[in-house]
């Protein structure tokens, strides 16, 4: 991990929005898109985008998240809550 831009900052804003999609129960997938409104990121920001996008790319090299399409946008699911959890730092379930 200490080879990725940004070092674990990168990850913890993105995991951060993945549990608040999560706690907010928007939706039961993740995407840049919900990231973003849960954030309240405009589109036209294309730097936190394309950060968000690195991120979610990282986790499912990661085993993670799963990617649950071949389109576009780009939809995950978690597959490993705890590995997620341990990225924040968090000893007891959030």
């Amino acid at each position: 991990m200490n080879n990725l831009p940004n070092g674990p900052k990168y990850l913890k804003k993105t995991v951060d929005a993945i549990f608040q999609l999560k706690r907010d129960r928007i939706r039961p997938n993740i995407s840049v898109k919900n990231i973003r409104r849960v954030k309240e990121i405009d589109g036209s920001n294309r730097s936190a985008v394309r950060f968000y996008t690195n991120a979610l790319a990282f986790l499912v090299r990661e085993k993670m998240l799963r990617q649950i399409n071949n389109g576009s946008p780009k939809k995950y699911i978690i597959i490993d809550e705890i590995k997620l959890k341990n990225l924040l730092g968090a000893k007891t379930p959030i």
